[in-house]
């Protein structure tokens, strides 16, 4: 087929990375990490670990990661007026620290890396020998290691407890593993006890034993450690070389602040959240913050940094995807430096986050991460959810490919698209609840042309909220129940039945019932026309009321909510 034949329905590619293109993808390039991809297949399907925690990086590829990092979190880098211009400008930033600052001392950087390793090689074997291996082997002599032998062979006997079995023995030392880490003053010590943890303890779960060769283990725990402690090392040897930077190349640096404000875009892939950005700059002057007084979270903006999308030839739709394991690994760093700073600091600079994580929905994710890594120190949370139809981000995601290279299968979209409107109700009520820090949010309708401000759904408060289009809230729902298996708009969604209103009110109810004020208002007139105090409804304007039931969903709306206003 050819590429004029392409469409956002028949983009050609698929969700998975085709078989002949794994070892594209960046984790697993030789220029970037030690290890090989079939190596690291087969240890991760046995050991329980996924192959981003096995692979083994390069010093400069580290480098790079903790590099990103600190741009992304110390430099306020210029958004542009163009979505694409945050991107541009950010690259040209890191590559400029990089090729002037970093890169004359990357000899010192790896041989410091090198020692690190040593120590830490020396430690972890140190511990299991004093542990799984505590007893010296006997028997038949050590046979060349095989990920036969790893995973199904004999396995070691050391000394138990009265009663104990070896299972049990290998389940007691990773547990203690757990506390010796957390009860260790010394930042390897911890790291090891660390990686001892999670390597261990995943091989322990997933084969019942954590086999008998050492050396190998040794290797695998060296990795884990030094991909994260390792890496973070490093982020504090290049840490002055950023702050040079940015004394040098006069750039602007992010500073704390006492009352910080944290701006979420939240919404699916392709929905418009980058697009938004520029727009956001009245919103951002009348919140008291200056046009280079907050940085920004866009995780994406990173991928042309971590590979050149050029080289790839016939796998280029894939991109995207083949830079996906690095970015969330890159990203979890990011988290890392900023929860550090923000714990050394007690706050943070206003920030404006925009990125999509598969799992960002996910409430108990959201509560951990996001919360204790920025929210804990934020004074106020200005959320946006954009709400943009399923088949529209499939065209818009097609037409980004076009532009930037960056594409996704139509099954992605709609996935992801499912993944989101299912999660946002959990997500909003979630942040309703806290009390502290203050909640701002607006719901956005961005079934607009591109680089038309969306119109505002509602928006409001923990305390109260103002509706101005009621169906949007209908739609929420509807957009859980779509066909992710869609070959063509005309497939994306279910039945009639399954799309009713009364079918898809769930979101709007909660929203009347754990709020204590709701004002629904005119979209021409800003007039209130109804409001719900404690789920007691009130018209504030019959005639108003009048013009909105005369649409018949819109009646049927309140007719479900509050068949007494029907008269």
């Amino acid at each position: 087929m050819k590429s004029t034949e392409y469409s956002a329905w028949n983009p050609g590619l698929t969700s998975e990375i085709p078989v002949e293109y794994r070892a594209l993808e960046t984790i697993h390039r030789p220029e970037n990490v030690f290890t090989r991809l079939a190596d690291v297949e087969e240890i991760a399907k046995q050991a329980g670990l996924p192959q981003d925690e096995l692979v083994a990086f390069r010093p400069e590829r580290l480098v790079l990661h903790e590099l990103l990092v600190r741009v992304t979190a110390d430099i306020v880098v210029p958004e542009g007026d163009d979505e694409t211009a945050l991107g541009v400008n950010f690259r040209n930033t890191a590559e400029k620290i990089l090729v002037e600052l970093i890169r004359p001392e990357m000899d010192h950087i790896t041989r410091e890396c090198d020692e690190l390793q040593q120590q830490a090689q020396f430690q972890i074997r140190q511990v299991l020998e004093t542990s799984f291996f505590a007893r010296p082997q006997t028997g038949k002599p050590k046979r060349r290691f095989s990920l036969r032998q790893l995973f199904s062979g004999s396995k070691p006997a050391p000394d138990a407890r009265p009663g104990e079995s070896t299972l049990e023995k290998q389940y007691r030392i990773i547990s203690e593993f757990k506390e010796q880490g957390i009860a260790a003053t010394d930042p390897l010590t911890r790291a090891v006890y660390k990686s001892l943890y999670r390597v261990l303890g995943s091989i322990a779960g997933t084969s019942g034993f954590v086999g008998s060769d050492i050396d190998f283990l040794v290797q695998l725990v060296t990795r884990h450690l030094c991909n994260e402690y390792g890496s973070r090392v490093i982020g504090k040897r290049i840490g002055p070389l950023v702050r040079q930077a940015i004394r040098q190349f006069e750039l602007t640096p992010t500073i704390t602040v006492e009352k910080p404000v944290l701006i979420s875009l939240k919404g699916a892939s392709a929905a418009g959240k980058s697009s938004l950005r520029p727009m956001l700059k009245k919103i951002i002057g009348d919140l008291g913050m200056r046009p280079d007084g907050y940085g920004t979270i866009s995780p994406d903006i990173w991928r042309r940094f971590l590979l050149d999308y050029d080289s790839l030839g016939e796998a280029y739709k894939y991109a995207g995807r083949l830079t996906s394991k690095e970015v969330a690994i890159i990203d979890r760093k990011l988290d890392y430096y900023i929860r550090a700073k923000a714990k050394r600091d007690r706050s943070i600079p206003h920030l404006l986050v925009d990125r999509f994580r598969f799992d960002s929905f996910s409430t108990e994710r959201i509560s951990r991460i996001l919360h204790n890594t920025y929210a804990k120190y934020v004074d106020t949370m200005l959320m946006f959810f954009v709400i943009t139809p399923p088949e529209e981000t499939v065209q818009r995601g097609w037409e980004r490919g076009l532009k930037v290279g960056r594409y996704k299968a139509v099954e992605d979209f709609l996935g992801h698209s499912v993944e989101t409107y299912t999660g946002i109700p959990k997500l909003f009520f979630k942040w309703m609840s806290y009390q502290n820090p203050i909640f701002k949010y607006e719901f956005l309708d961005n079934s607009v042309p591109k680089g038309t401000y969306p119109k505002t759904i509602a928006f409001g408060s923990q305390n109260e909220m103002t509706i101005i289009n009621p169906l949007a809230f209908i739609d929420i729902e509807r957009y859980q129940k779509i066909n992710i298996k869609a070959k063509s708009p005309e497939e994306v969604y279910p039945d009639s039945s399954t799309l009713s209103v009364n079918k898809n009110l769930t979101f709007l109810r909660q929203c009347l019932n754990k709020i204590p004020r709701v004002t629904f208002i005119d979209e021409t007139t800003r007039e209130p026309y109804l409001r719900v105090n404690s789920g007691e409804f009130e018209v504030l304007s019959a005639r108003l009321m009048a013009v909105r039931l005369s649409d018949p969903e819109s009646r049927e709306v309140f007719e479900s909510l509050a068949p007494a206003l029907i008269t």
